[in-house]
């Protein structure tokens, strides 16, 4: 039961990674100027460091599953509903385009996912 609950956190983090980063670079817009002070402002945007912080987490809990169980199992699992949480934070949050298209893959992601895992 723990495991599960360990890759449920890592999905989340790994989730909140995504989406800080995203809400951080809509901040700081497109490359512009100098490198250096690009990436000062880049690394000094609240959601950027949320993100980065929101990654370390993620993967320090995926290390933890993966002592406890097998990586075939772990990381579609982990890949696939961090896929389709995505498409539905950039829908909800950063109001991203979403077609049909993209809710027959999702399906058949999670359809994958369940038949891998068994």
């Amino acid at each position: 039961m723990a495991q599960v609950l360990y890759i449920i956190g890592a999905i989340i983090l790994n989730v909140c990674g995504h989406s800080f980063l995203k809400a951080g670079m809509n901040r700081v817009g497109p490359l512009s100027g100098g490198i250096i002070e690009y990436s000062l402002k880049t690394l000094s945007t609240p959601f950027i460091l949320l993100g980065l912080f929101s990654y370390v987490a993620s993967v320090s809990l995926y290390m933890l599953v993966l002592s406890r169980t097998d990586l075939s199992y772990a990381y579609p699992l982990l890949m696939s509903i961090g896929y389709a949480l995505i498409v539905l934070v950039s829908f909800l949050i950063f109001k991203e385009p979403f077609s049909a298209y993209k809710w027959v893959g999702i399906v058949l992601i999670l359809i994958g996912v369940v038949l891998v895992g068994k």
